[in-house]
């Protein structure tokens, strides 16, 4: 810990991502953004990268739950019949000329893809805009179970990821960004985002993390 201010300060990585104040959180890794057959594909945007990320992605949410990591999964969604889009929000979701109606709400493209499901006392929180404390009760939810720290992976880096991960350091949590398991269509731009989040964010491998998280099983284990 560092002092400032007569305040202690979380300062090394084992000390950000405490499993008992930590929450795991995972970006819409949705079939409509990650699978052959979803939206995303269907526009003609490449998946490559996020096929290539998508195994790794998966095993370690999986290991995180399995050693009791408090997991949120975000969902994007979009009401059916736009309901849930503003004009604004139509030609912002319209720009590189896909269609809206992605992630409607009920439909296979909003699922979590194959391999991710939340567990018992997990968090799932849907949102209808890229920041996923925007109008839903994330910060209301993490509060109530004494989380600090959110630890942050998924899809889209420049959008819904970065989004997300702004919005949790403006309200006031420690964030950790999982450097090799964010992903996007664009290469270029998720470069940008990875430049700003090393810039202002704590940035860990996916192994680190489950480094510090089994050495942490296993001393609670011994005690």
């Amino acid at each position: 810990m560092k002092i400032i201010n007569g305040v202690s300060v979380r300062d090394t990585l084992s000390e950000l991502v405490d499993p008992a104040t930590t929450a795991l959180v995972v970006v819409d890794v949705q079939n409509d953004f990650c699978h052959p057959d979803g939206h995303f594909a269907r526009h003609k945007k490449d998946l490559s990268s996020t096929q290539a990320v998508l195994p790794d992605l998966v095993s370690f949410v999986n290991r995180a739950q399995d050693m009791g990591i408090r997991t949120v999964f975000i969902h994007q969604l979009t009401l059916p019949e736009g309901k849930s889009d503003s004009a604004a929000w139509l030609r912002f979701k319209c720009r590189d000329g896909k269609s809206p109606d992605y992630t409607l709400k009920g439909s296979w493209g909003a699922q979590l893809v194959d391999g991710l499901a939340p567990r018992a006392g997990d968090l799932v929180i849907e949102k209808f805009r890229p920041d996923a404390f925007v109008h839903t009760n994330l910060d209301q939810l993490l509060r109530a179970n004494g989380i600090e720290t959110l630890v942050v992976l998924g899809t889209t880096s420049e959008g819904c990821v970065e989004s997300t991960i702004r919005g949790g350091s403006y309200h006031d949590y420690y964030m950790v960004v999982v450097h090799d398991l964010i992903t996007s269509p664009n290469k270029i731009l998720h470069e940008g985002t990875m430049r700003l989040c090393e810039a202002r964010y704590p940035m860990a491998t996916s192994k680190e993390l489950l480094d510090i998280w089994q050495q942490g099983s296993l001393s609670r284990a011994a005690e």
